[in-house]
């Protein structure tokens, strides 16, 4: 797969948008290449998220190309931006100002996996750590146990435009070679992404 491929799809779909596409499908189409060559890479699938009012919703997947995936299907998937890694990948890094209103919509949701919205102290911490360290990982005490998910921002300007992530058997990689190993490549994925943005 060529990556730079994406780039001529995207040129295409920015004179699209004035009929009606959203950033979300500019950032779909520019992460496509870029998310299967990763997968071809280290084999495990690879997730794309955008904003989806007070969650995050799976746009694309490399499940199909991935030989060892955790899962089937995840694709319009609604995922917390709470206790999911894409999510919380989107909360932590996305302006100050929308954070906080996202908050506010977040407190009172009825969702039990956006719980530890509520502790605003504890969750503010947890936030400020996923900034720090440039990655977010799903909250250890959602299912499913078997996999992990470590997620990293793609930006536009300020803003996030999307998330992308990498899914793991927890049996097969420990969380600590899964940070040493995915991490990395995660990150300059996303900066490939933004560059053909």
């Amino acid at each position: 797969n060529d990556p730079h491929h994406g780039g001529y799809q995207v040129t295409s779909l920015v004179t699209s948008l004035s009929s009606g596409f959203h950033g979300d499908v500019i950032a779909v189409e520019a992460a496509r290449p870029w998310a299967v060559q990763l997968t071809n890479r280290l084999l495990w699938p690879v997730g794309i998220a955008v904003l989806d009012r007070d969650a995050v919703k799976v746009r694309f997947s490399t499940i199909a190309e991935s030989p060892i995936s955790p899962f089937h299907a995840t694709i319009n998937m609604r995922l917390s931006l709470v206790s999911r890694a894409m999510g919380r990948a989107y909360l932590a890094f996305c302006p100050a100002a929308e954070r906080r209103l996202l908050l506010e919509m977040l407190v009172s949701s009825t969702d039990p996996e956006d719980g530890l919205a509520k502790n605003a102290s504890r969750f503010s911490a947890l936030l400020q750590t996923i900034r720090r360290q440039g990655f977010a990982e799903r909250d250890p005490m959602v299912q499913p146990h078997s996999s992990g998910t470590i997620a990293v921002p793609i930006f536009s300007q300020n803003r996030v435009l999307a998330t992308i992530c990498m899914t793991y058997f927890t049996s097969a990689v420990s969380r600590s070679e899964a940070v040493k190993r995915f991490v990395g490549p995660l990150q300059a994925t996303a900066r490939n992404i933004e560059e053909s943005v």
